[in-house]
């Protein structure tokens, strides 16, 4: 795929734009982001929430958007026959750390919410409206290869599904389908699994040992553990913000209709880690690490 020279600037895409009217509210179209925050109720509490949640989901959306172009340079790079494990990688690689950055304002802005001291005053108001509702942060989850382990997750003792999941189901269950069916075969750990596949070794340790010492294959690698501990620490967040929030108003069930401990516990049990063998071979370096320090220590 041929590359435009970053060094030089491209027409507008709408060749009727008069440029001399694009101050910066106009071409950030600040006026009609800002109109998208409206509270429900007169709490000094729901704002916040409304504004980190929005923030949240314009990161993903930049995410979606970078993690397209990751996919599509890691896919040519893989079907590059001129090397045997993966071609050059640098345009995934531009493309990738701006991900794990965007994930870092998510991971930055959500513990604002923790701040929180009157919950209670809008979540009545706010019905059924759950994070469990967020389809780009499923669009990213499918691309980045978790599978559906979130289907069936507000059912209630006697399996009927909370309104937050049937009505998610209605309005997003096509595009989950179609998204599923896009990236089978296209996703990073799909793509993880293929290095994988390419390289000698016995065992899966191996295996990405001879990947980081693979001069295009080790940054992906590195790009892919980060991605996995930040996705991980996502979870592990929402997990302990909905304890705390939670206990504020005396509930043990979600906004969602979730026994909230077990649906937000699911994704460890059934997909983390994304990469398996990333995660372990990094702790075991930092053990190595750690025991190396400790004796050169002793040795003084």
């Amino acid at each position: 795929m041929s590359q435009s020279d970053p060094t030089q600037p491209l027409p507008p895409l709408d060749p009727t734009l008069d440029i001399t009217q694009n101050h910066y509210w106009t071409y950030h179209n600040l006026e009609a982001l800002l109109s998208c925050k409206r509270p429900l109720t007169a709490s000094q509490d729901e704002d916040l929430f409304i504004a980190v949640h929005q923030i949240c989901e314009l990161a993903f959306d930049q995410m979606i958007l970078d993690m397209e172009r990751v996919l599509t340079a890691l896919g040519q790079a893989i079907a590059d026959n001129t090397e045997p494990i993966i071609g050059d990688t640098s345009e995934a690689c531009y493309f990738f750390p701006r991900i794990l950055r965007l994930y870092d304002v998510v991971l930055t802005t959500m513990p604002i919410l923790k701040t929180m001291r009157a919950f209670a005053e809008f979540r009545t108001t706010i019905g059924p409206t759950s994070g469990f509702q967020s389809f780009q942060f499923r669009h990213l989850e499918i691309m980045s290869g978790v599978r559906n382990y979130w289907q069936g997750g507000t059912k209630d003792n006697q399996g009927n599904p909370h309104i937050a999941e049937t009505e998610f189901d209605r309005r997003y269950g096509n595009d989950i389908a179609q998204w599923f069916e896009r990236y089978h075969n296209h996703n990073l750990a799909y793509y993880y699994d293929t290095l994988l596949q390419r390289s000698p070794g016995n065992t899966t340790a191996e295996q990405i040992s001879y990947l980081f010492d693979h001069p295009h294959a080790s940054p992906v690698l590195q790009n892919m553990r980060t991605y996995d501990n930040l996705q991980i620490r996502f979870h592990q967040f929402h997990l302990s913000l909905a304890v705390q929030q939670l206990k504020l108003v005396g509930v043990e069930i979600g906004t969602g209709g979730t026994s909230f401990r077990d649906y937000l516990a699911k994704y460890h049990k059934q997909q983390a880690p994304l990469f398996p063998g990333l995660t372990q071979l990094e702790q075991e370096e930092a053990i190595e690490i750690a025991a190396t320090q400790t004796k050169s220590a002793c040795a003084d």
